[in-house]
């Protein structure tokens, strides 16, 4: 309890909240640049027809690959509350209903860790999911077309753009503290 007084109390709709926006933000005010890096790949024998408007996909993947991360960070119900609290969130300013919001990340989620097995690396997985959600097997050279499998070279590229925009849910933790509104409207 002691090393709790120094962190900002946030509730779970706070958290929500500032991360769709940070993260609505990033991707709005990046995507420009990112369709440019796919578009300029060098690992590409065609440049991908990846359109300054169509950041949609892209959003997806980086939506599912944070939602990916909540778990390991936190625990005891938290996490599915502030999934939920996002989803919420993100409804409210994508002008979509949270269901149908959260059935398609959850599919972009599950194409991405399908397409990325064995390995179980969220951020492999993301990489893998900017691959498919832009169709990009067809701008290949043949020997990695014909195996329908994106670069190695292609995926390190990604990987290192995405990173930017993976949420620093550990860094939230050392500065912040999530309470939690019990049945009765409690905050824990």
């Amino acid at each position: 309890m002691l090393f709790n007084w120094g962190k900002k109390k946030l509730k779970c709709d706070e958290v929500a909240r500032m991360f769709v926006h940070a993260t609505l933000d990033s991707v709005e005010d990046t995507w420009p640049d990112v369709a440019g890096i796919i578009r300029e790949s060098p690992h590409f024998e065609t440049a991908p027809d990846v359109e300054e408007g169509d950041a949609a996909p892209f959003l997806l993947v980086v939506l599912a690959g944070n939602l990916d991360f909540i778990p390991k960070y936190f625990e005891g119900g938290s996490e599915h509350r502030l999934i939920e609290a996002i989803l919420a969130e993100l409804s409210k300013e994508l002008g979509l209903p949270s269901d149908q919001l959260a059935t398609r990340i959850s599919k972009v989620r599950d194409e991405m860790v399908k397409f990325n097995r064995p390995s179980k690396k969220t951020l492999s997985a993301m990489a893998r999911g900017v691959y498919l959600a832009y169709n990009l097997n067809a701008c290949q050279e043949e020997y990695f077309r014909s195996l329908n499998v994106p670069n190695p070279r292609f995926l390190m590229q990604m990987e290192e753009l995405l990173q930017h925009f993976i949420w620093d849910w550990k860094s939230f933790q050392e500065q912040y503290k999530m309470q939690l509104e019990t049945a009765g409207g409690l905050s824990l």
